[in-house]
């Protein structure tokens, strides 16, 4: 059995996690592409579908440069994470409202992550999006599996 100390850090660690998906979901809405970037470790990976960004220079172009043009509001729920010392994997739901077009669109799905403590703080070491559905919300979800190409 873990002791009391080894306890208490699992809980803080996690909490610290559960901050980093927090803050990631409120720098989407605010595009700020700096603290999006410090989110991750230097050799930080992003992947949704067929699409990859690795390395800060690459996730630099998906954050200031493509996610800002949909400006995606994201909402993180059920978030489960299993602390191993420095590391740490997590999946998350995530709901997501955007304008396209001027029209009211709505997505879903969740993320695996992997996790790694960098001087101290939790950063993304590795983030996959598994989109559910994206649709205009005048159109409802049934049948839609397909969302925007980030590329």
């Amino acid at each position: 059995m873990k002791t009391l100390d080894q306890r208490l850090q699992i809980l803080e660690d996690k909490d610290e996690i559960r901050e980093l998906t927090a803050r990631y979901c409120y720098a989407v809405v605010a595009q700020d592409g700096d603290a999006l970037l410090d989110m991750f470790a230097s050799d930080g990976e992003f992947h949704m579908g067929t699409s990859s960004w690795r390395g800060q220079a690459e996730l630099s172009k998906l954050y200031r440069d493509q996610v800002g043009a949909i400006g995606p509001k994201p909402f993180i729920q059920n978030h489960v994470i299993q602390v191993n010392g420095d590391t740490a994997t997590g999946n998350c739901a995530v709901e997501i409202r955007v304008i396209e077009k001027g029209e009211s669109v709505t997505a879903c799905g969740h993320y695996d992550d992997n996790y790694r403590r960098v001087n101290g703080k939790w950063k993304f070491a590795k983030r996959v999006f598994h989109l559910y559905h994206w649709a205009k919300l005048s159109e409802g979800w049934a049948g839609k599996t397909t969302g925007p190409s980030l590329k």
